[in-house]
């Protein structure tokens, strides 16, 4: 019941903000005049790779002088006894509404990652140990995006395009995006590269109680996104893959402070494809529904304050559909949700540095039936996510429904020399220095007969760098990581030393070539293809990319990784 009022509710926003949406402002500067305030309240572009891409901000539209008028509008010419008597009054063209402005965004990353071990050949396993120079991931434990142990260490290859087409309270966007560079080997069909994203934003300004706010709709294909952690790559309450809409309503109380509401309902297409039959009919689809809401209260530029809820459900019988009753039926698949329910904070000082704290709570019944997208969170995708890492979910619904409840907290401590000196941002040498770490206590509700040998799983991972910019072309970068995958139990845990030269144009700029090498330890757990006491694997994917005669044997312990990545 709670799910239909808030989509009534949802619906009944979206259907009043249309003709805001498409209301002018009463005040118009002049022909010319770069709006200001009035700009689409456009949702980034954003992806589930590149967080460290920095914010630019946009053209903004020329404004038409004037509101076009209708041909029933525009006055009558007058009569030859009219102007007889008096001269007409010139009359002046109907002003044309203003042109598109087009452009381009984009972000890449290009990395050459190579994990480097001696070893005995595949085929002489008690034989000498030579040199290996191997495809980085596969060798590793913290290159899996679906993970908590992701590092972000050996993130992998990932670029999108964005087409804007923008004019005055309009925005429309086409965007490409996908990973895994077909230039440099064997294609993947699963890599991406088609239209990924594609939405329309209609906003308006308007006077109520002394004040303007701005109110913004937004409908399409995006991935709307809350309590980014861009150090580990991850979002802490939720980023939605969607297709649906979006009503933003933008509060400015004074010049200090601004309230922002957020409201969102979409869905998401779950399913699978059979390559083997006929292109056109090879996908199977059903539907999750994503409801979102959020709150973020603004001070100057020192505080920002948001509360957040998120959920995702089904009622789409189409990936259910055997006619008797069952784990896996469409009664249990009706009644699979998972909920978010959390915050964050933002909080910059003078000369104290800046201050991210994110905590969440996320509750999930049945994960296994809300999967392939939908609401990513805390390095999952969907309940199926939540479910096989953290819930112990292993496709086999009799010890497991990826049923329970997790804990989690983000936080990131950030100074600058520069903000201690106050100096402008720019000045040289510049040392920056982040302490940050996530926690995810997992509390999993188990069938009668489980062989999960556990009822709870707790997990943290913490690091720190610091960054010393010597010339504005050339930085040093160290970095220290440790992540525990269960502090319940030992040998579950690896940590990394990291060195980083950096190369830029300059650096406050938004490209970078930078050289790295990675020094890792390992717990006695932490091996290739690892699996817990249970028989799930580790690390998402492992069991299919580190399977092999390597399978329960050390990482490679030593990687060398270059990337080249810009934004713009």
């Amino acid at each position: 019941m709670l799910r239909k009022l808030q989509a009534f509710i949802g619906l009944g926003m979206w259907l009043v903000a249309i003709p805001a949406a498409a209301q002018e402002p009463t005040d118009e500067p002049a022909s010319g005049d770069r709006q200001k305030g009035t700009e689409s309240a456009a949702p980034e572009a954003s992806t589930n790779k590149p967080t460290s891409e920095k914010t630019t901000a946009e053209p903004t539209s020329q404004e038409p002088t004037a509101k076009s008028k209708s041909k029933d509008q525009q006055a009558a010419p007058a009569s030859t006894e009219s102007a007889a008597q008096a001269p007409a009054a010139e009359e002046k063209p109907a002003d044309q509404p203003g042109g598109w402005q087009v452009f381009v965004t984009g972000y890449f990353r290009a990395p050459m990652s190579m994990g480097i071990s001696p070893r005995p050949g595949p085929d002489n396993q008690n034989g000498p140990k030579r040199l290996q120079v191997s495809y980085g991931p596969n060798r590793t434990v913290d290159s899996s995006y679906y993970s908590f142990a992701y590092t972000r260490l050996q993130e992998q290859d990932w670029a999108e395009l964005f087409v804007h087409a923008k004019k005055k309270h309009v925005e429309a966007v086409i965007g490409w995006m996908g990973y895994w560079f077909q230039g440099a080997g064997f294609r993947n069909t699963d890599a991406g590269w088609a239209p990924g994203a594609a939405y329309l934003v209609l906003d308006s300004d308007f006077d109520a109680g002394g004040i303007k706010p701005n109110i913004a709709l937004t409908v399409g294909s995006w991935w709307p996104k809350f309590g980014q952690f861009a150090k580990y790559d991850t979002y802490t309450l939720g980023q939605m893959r969607q297709l649906g809409e979006q009503l933003r309503l933008t509060l400015p109380f004074n010049p200090d402070v601004t309230m922002t509401l957020v409201q969102g309902f979409g869905t998401n297409r779950d399913g699978s494809i059979n390559y083997s039959v006929n292109p056109q009919y090879w996908a199977t689809t059903g539907m999750d529904l994503i409801h979102y809401d959020n709150v973020q209260l603004s001070f100057k530029k020192y505080l920002d304050l948001g509360l957040h809820f998120n959920t995702q459900w089904t009622r789409d019988p189409n990936l259910t559909q055997q006619t008797s009753a069952g784990a896996k039926s469409y009664e249990e698949a009706g009644k699979a949700y998972l909920m978010t329910v959390g915050g964050e904070v933002n909080l910059s000082v003078p000369y104290a540095g800046r201050l991210w704290v994110s905590p969440s709570y996320i509750k999930v019944r049945n994960g296994w039936a809300l999967a392939n997208g939908g609401v990513e969170v805390m390095h999952s995708l969907g309940g199926a996510g939540i479910g096989s890492n953290y819930m112990a979910y292993n496709n086999s619904p009799n010890d497991s429904t990826g049923t329970g409840s997790l804990m989690n907290l983000g936080f990131l401590y950030e100074e600058k020399l520069s903000n201690i000196l106050d100096t402008t941002p720019g000045h040289l040498p510049e040392l920056t220095l982040s302490v940050f770490g996530l926690m995810a206590n997992a509390s999993l509700d188990r069938p009668t007969g489980s062989k999960v040998s556990q009822n709870r799983i707790h997990q943290f991972k913490y690091g720190a760098d610091l960054t010393y910019q010597a010339l504005t072309w050339l930085g040093f970068m160290a970095r220290f990581d440790q992540v525990n995958l269960d502090l319940d139990h030992g040998g579950y845990v690896f940590s990394a030393i990291t060195g980083r030269l950096i190369f830029s144009s300059h650096f406050l700029s938004s490209e970078s070539i930078y050289v790295q090498y990675s020094r890792y330890r390992y717990g006695d757990n932490m091996v290739l293809d690892g699996q817990w006491p249970w028989g799930q694997e580790l690390v998402a994917g492992a069991s299919i990319n580190q399977q092999g005669p390597y399978a329960g044997t050390k990482p490679d312990m030593d990687v060398i990784k270059i990337q080249a990545s810009a934004s713009f």
